[in-house]
């Protein structure tokens, strides 16, 4: 998968330019206690879960399957928080 189209219609490249801007990287919280003191950062990478935010609708592209040709990924969609919040 070279790149995807968000449900708005932007184009989202997941190859490309290094680094890629619309790319992100997490870990959780769990996962990152594993650590301490200095850490390797390609095995820490290698460690993430891989997302991409559409610039335009702030839609998240979740691949919590890694993102390989079969990945699907789960989207996340923002949402307006109620008056107050």
């Amino acid at each position: 998968m070279a790149k995807f189209v968000c449900i708005c219609g932007y184009q989202i490249s997941t190859s490309g330019e290094i680094p890629n801007q619309n790319e992100w990287h997490f870990l959780s919280d769990v996962e990152f206690g594993h650590y301490s003191g200095t850490v390797a950062v390609e095995e820490l990478y290698l460690k993430t879960e891989i997302f991409y935010r559409c610039p335009v609708s702030d839609h998240l592209w979740v691949f919590w399957d890694g993102i390989d040709a079969d990945a699907k990924p789960r989207l996340y969609s923002p949402t307006e928080l109620p008056p107050g919040w």
